[in-house]
């Protein structure tokens, strides 16, 4: 299967946005802010939006 420039700019970056973890956590958006507003995950609030780096990801995980 061929991927798209999107999934490429993904998988080089560095940071996930909110929709794009609750995907992977399989859990709502709503319920992604709602943890970063509690400190269960670690964010970084860029403009408008809160983006969450792929290594804090990965300890969220491994939990």
């Amino acid at each position: 299967m061929e991927k798209n420039l999107k999934d490429i700019l993904v998988e080089k970056s560095e940071f996930l946005s909110v929709v794009q973890l609750a995907k992977i956590l399989k859990i709502s958006r709503v319920a992604v802010l709602k943890r970063i507003n509690r400190g269960v995950i670690k964010a970084v609030k860029v403009g408008r939006s809160f983006v969450i780096k792929k290594s804090d990801i990965k300890n969220l995980l491994n939990k």
